[in-house]
C-alpha cells in the first residue's frame, strides 16, 4: 500500500516503549504484535539502561513494521532521561547528563530528551523526572508530548479512578513551557520535536481494584510521530533505519493525537514558488513564500512564528503568505485538545 501523500511519503509510528527487559509488562514480540494490529509503520523501543533486545537480534522488520531498539539513560538521581539509538553500547551509569549527551553525539547516536518538563509534586509515589542541565546541547530531539508523563502530571488522589478508567480523555496537549523551550532552541539550530508514548502498561491499585494504565494498544491509538520521506521506506533494514533516524534529525516530521482523528493524511509545505519543502525544510524569503496546511478534517489552526502565535483560524486548508523571515510551525486543535503539531520550517533572510 502506497504511503505517498502529496510530494512526500508518510509513515507513522510509536516512539519510547518499554518491555519486560526493564519496567514494561510484555516481551518485545508481544508488544510488536499489538503495534502491527493497529498498523504502526515503525516502533522505537527504549528499555532503561539495557540493550538486551538489540543484543538478542530483535531489531528488524516484523511484516511491514520497522522495529528499532535503543535505550533510556538516566543519571544517578534518576533525572535527565535520554533516549539513545545506535549507541555502540550502554554508557556508564556514573556519567552525568552532559557527558552522555556529548558521548552520544560523538558516537553519532540519535539522542532525544525524554519528558523534560515534568514538575508534578502531588503524589510522592510518582515523582517527576525532569531535564535540568541544558549546558550540553548536542541532542537531536526532544519529547514535546509524552503520553505517560501528561497523564501523571494531571493525576491527583481524587481523580485517580477516573483517570485510570479513561486515560486518553485526560490528554490535552503539550505544555506551554515545553513549546516555548522548543521554539527557543530552534531559533539557533534544528531540534526535532517528537511525541513519546512511554508505554509500560503499568498495573496500579485503585482501592480494591487493579487497573492497567494505558495498555500498549491504547497507547498506540493515541500519540503518533509521523515521518516524511522523499522516497518510500526501504525494505532493507539498515537503510530503513537510516531513513527513520535521518528524518528525525532533519525535523521532517509532525506528531498527532490519533484520539481526535487520524492525522496520517496531514500535509504541511512551504514554497517560494519554485521549491517546495516539508517540515524541517527551508526557503529564502521573497514575495511568493507560502506556508500551506491541509488537514483531514476541520480544526482550529494556529501559525506560530518565532514562538508567537500570529494567526488562529478554524479550517482544514490554509495558504498563509509569509510576511517575514524566521521559524514557523503549525498547531491544530480540536476544541481545547491538541491534535496535530508540525515541526519547524525556516524562512531564511534574503541575501544569506
Amino acid at each position: 500500500m502506497s504511503k505517498r501523500v502529496g510530494n512526500f511519503y508518510q509513515y507513522s509510528g510509536a516512539v519510547h516503549m518499554h518491555t519486560t527487559e526493564s519496567d514494561g509488562t510484555k516481551v518485545l514480540e508481544d508488544v510488536v504484535a499489538l503495534g502491527r494490529e493497529v498498523k504502526l509503520d515503525f516502533m522505537m523501543f527504549t528499555d532503561h539502561m539495557t540493550l538486551s533486545n538489540r543484543d538478542a537480534g530483535k531489531e528488524g522488520f516484523y511484516g511491514n513494521t520497522l522495529v528499532v531498539v535503543g535505550y533510556e539513560h538516566n543519571d544517578l538521581d534518576d533525572h535527565h532521561h535520554y533516549l539513545l539509538f545506535d549507541s555502540p553500547a550502554v554508557y556508564p551509569e556514573t556519567m552525568t547528563a552532559s557527558e552522555y549527551v556529548a558521548e552520544g553525539s560523538s558516537d553519532n547516536a540519535l539522542g532525544i530528551l525524554a519528558h523534560p518538563d515534568e514538575i508534578r509534586d502531588r503524589m510522592a509515589q510518582f515523582p517527576p523526572y525532569p531535564w535540568k542541565d541544558w549546558s550540553e546541547d548536542s541532542f537531536d530531539g526532544i519529547e514535546i508530548w509524552n503520553q505517560m508523563s501528561e497523564w501523571m502530571e494531571r493525576l491527583t488522589p481524587f481523580n485517580k479512578l477516573a483517570m485510570a478508567l479513561s486515560p486518553r480523555k485526560s490528554m490535552i496537549g503539550p505544555t506551554d513551557r515545553i513549546l516555548k523551550k522548543w521554539d527557543e532552541l530552534n531559533m539557533y539550530r534544528k531540534v526535532a520535536g517528537v511525541a513519546g508514548v512511554d508505554a509500560h502498561a503499568f498495573p496500579i491499585k485503585v482501592g480494591p481494584m487493579t487497573v492497567e494504565i494505558f495498555p500498549y494498544k491504547v497507547h498506540f491509538r493515541c500519540l503518533r510521530t509521523h515521518i516524511l520521506l522523499d522516497e518510500p521506506l526501504s525494505k532493507d533494514f539498515d537503510r530503513a533505519k537510516n531513513q527513520l533516524y535521518t528524518a528525525i534529525r532533519e525535523c521532517r516530521l509532525f506528531f498527532s493525537n490519533m484520539r481526535w482523528g487520524n492525522a496520517d493524511k496531514s500535509q504541511f509545505t512551504l514554497t517560494d514558488g519554485v521549491n517546495t519543502v516539508t517540515c524541517g525544510g527551508s526557503v529564502k524569503y521573497g514575495d511568493h513564500v507560502t506556508l500551506s496546511v491541509n488537514l483531514p478534517s476541520r480544526a482550529t489552526v494556529k501559525i506560530v512564528h518565532n514562538g508567537e502565535t500570529i494567526l488562529t483560524t478554524k479550517t482544514n486548508m490554509l495558504d498563509y503568505r509569509v510576511q517575514q523571515s524566521g521559524i514557523y510551525r503549525v498547531e491544530a486543535w480540536k476544541g481545547r485538545r491538541g491534535w496535530v503539531f508540525s515541526n519547524h520550517f525556516r524562512v531564511e533572510p534574503e541575501g544569506e
